[in-house]
């Protein structure tokens, strides 16, 4: 299943603007150069994953074995998922947290070591769209008319709601499977940004409850929606 990105004329299934902050840009860029090509942080051009560059393909392969590791297991990918120390409006105060990972690292953690599983063995499109597509909107879409919507409503509850940095990734990684196998993309930059606030305290957590619902009820109300037309077709 493919998500469509245009905008319905009547409202319903609208995507509402969300902006892209200096850390969901960063998130965004790097994930785009994985997936198609361009200069990495260290200024060196790459050929990406769907061109079948083996740096990226490298890349996305220690990535996607990373994705439930804690953050510095392996250095070898801070390539790819540290936020530069030297610019403060992505990678926030680090000298807060000189004994842990502070949040930007561990949020962009999870947001590229996911995005390599939602990518691996695809290499004809990629699976981080620029277009305004939250975790929300991507799930609802593939909720409706699912037959395990039941469980992917409840796996969604359960992200929302985990406890811990290693739950919510377990959670997360369980929807990028599924969206990896209906081959429905999302903004990676917008998730990074989304894991940051939904870990944030209780009421950054409660904005991006609220917005993913939303989304996901707008998404799958589309999709219900054309659905019936193409049934009355």
């Amino acid at each position: 299943m493919e998500l469509q990105q245009n905008e319905p004329q009547s409202g319903v299934g609208r995507q509402y603007p969300r902006r892209l902050n200096a850390f969901g840009k960063w998130v965004g860029r790097q994930v785009r150069v994985l997936a198609e090509g361009g200069y990495d942080s260290a200024g060196i051009r790459r050929d990406g994953y769907l061109q079948n560059g083996s740096y990226a393909t490298a890349a996305v392969a220690r990535l996607r074995r990373s994705v439930s590791h804690e953050v510095g297991a392996d250095p070898d990918i801070f390539i790819w998922t540290m936020p530069p120390e030297d610019e403060p409006d992505i990678s926030g105060d680090v000298s807060r947290y000189l004994q842990s990972p502070s949040p930007e690292e561990r949020a962009a953690h999870a947001a590229i070591t996911l995005f390599a599983v939602h990518q691996q063995s695809n290499h004809t499109a990629s699976m981080h769209t620029d277009s305004n597509v939250s975790l929300g909107y991507a799930v609802g879409s593939m909720a409706y008319g699912n037959f395990n919507e039941a469980g992917i409503r409840s796996m969604f509850d359960r992200l929302q709601t985990a406890a811990s940095w290693k739950e919510l990734v377990r959670h997360a990684r369980g929807l990028i499977s599924m969206l990896r196998r209906e081959r429905i993309a999302l903004n990676y930059g917008l998730l990074a940004q989304d894991l940051l606030d939904l870990r944030n305290g209780r009421s950054r957590a409660n904005v991006v409850r609220t917005l993913w619902g939303r989304d996901f009820q707008s998404a799958y109300r589309r999709q219900q929606l054309e659905s019936e037309d193409g049934t009355e077709k």
